[in-house]
């Protein structure tokens, strides 16, 4: 497995796909995530969102004049869509876009949850899905779906796991840590000690009045016990290092709405775009 940090050097990053633990510099599909100056990339089919259309624009004609943003309303499911064209989306809900179209950018939001890409360079699939802890599981989903409609092999898939909350931030209670431990393995729950992590007010302010025995969530390990299990090879598998509640250059639903009532919650974090296409 590769580890890396991403640099904040503009509006935006890119990044490559890794294959035996080397970067497909070119003649593949890159991967990249917005950042938090850029501005909300929030998606609704009934809201409008100027700054987030102008950027993506800009990121796509950067690379062709003919690429298409394809948007897709996130529900925090398992549900991944393959497109042929950008209208294929349109009106649709749901967490993953999978295509074999090199002039589409596959777009889905986050903020805290994992963003993970995906590229075979035989069959040419390549996309992401929004990976939140309701649908962690969904890359197994998207894969399967490039296997049976375009011949992917799962054991060449390149995949690249973005930015997301990390366990140093990710602090969840008895019953999520128990539906993950059954579910994913005991590898991605930890046991969390108050008193060795209690400079880290970002992870414990939500639960800090509970009482409830506590606990670090791992969305990275749960993951990857996922693409083991299903035959991706680590050599092919890209990992960022970067926790966005630790880190703002990144936006955060934990992070930026802490203390706020949850029905304006909503309103007080940024969302960032996560895309992956020929740029």
């Amino acid at each position: 497995m590769t580890h890396f940090s991403i640099a904040c050097s503009k509006k935006y990053a890119l990044s490559p796909f890794y294959k035996g633990n080397k970067p497909l510099a070119c003649n593949a599909p890159l991967w990249g995530m917005t950042f938090r100056k850029a501005g909300s990339m929030r998606f609704r089919w009934n809201e409008a969102n100027s700054t987030r259309d102008a950027l993506l624009s800009e990121i796509a004609s950067a690379a062709s004049p003919a690429l298409t943003p394809v948007p897709l309303e996130l529900i925090h499911s398992t549900i991944v869509y393959d497109v042929s064209v950008p209208e294929d989306t349109f009106t649709m809900q749901g967490d993953g876009i999978l295509t074999i179209n090199k002039l589409l950018l596959p777009t889905v939001t986050v903020a805290d949850c994992m963003p993970i890409f995906f590229y075979e360079e035989e069959s040419g699939a390549f996309g992401l899905v929004h990976s939140g802890w309701k649908g962690t599981g969904i890359i197994k989903n998207a894969l399967e779906l490039a296997r049976q409609n375009y011949g992917t092999r799962i054991e060449n898939v390149c995949v690249a796991l973005g930015p997301h909350i990390r366990s140093c931030c990710y602090i969840v209670d008895e019953t999520r840590a128990a539906y993950f431990k059954n579910t994913f393995g005991e590898s991605c729950i930890v046991a969390y000690d108050e008193d060795e992590r209690a400079e880290n007010t970002r992870a414990r302010i939500q639960w800090n009045n509970s009482g409830e025995k506590l606990y670090s969530l791992s969305l990275e390990r749960a993951n990857l016990a996922v693409l083991e299990k299903i035959g991706v090879r680590d050599e092919n598998i890209a990992i960022t290092d970067d926790c966005t509640c630790c880190n703002d250059i990144f936006g955060s639903f934990r992070r930026e709405s802490a203390g706020i009532c949850e029905a304006e919650k909503w309103k007080h974090f940024t969302v960032q775009a996560a895309f992956c296409g020929w740029m």
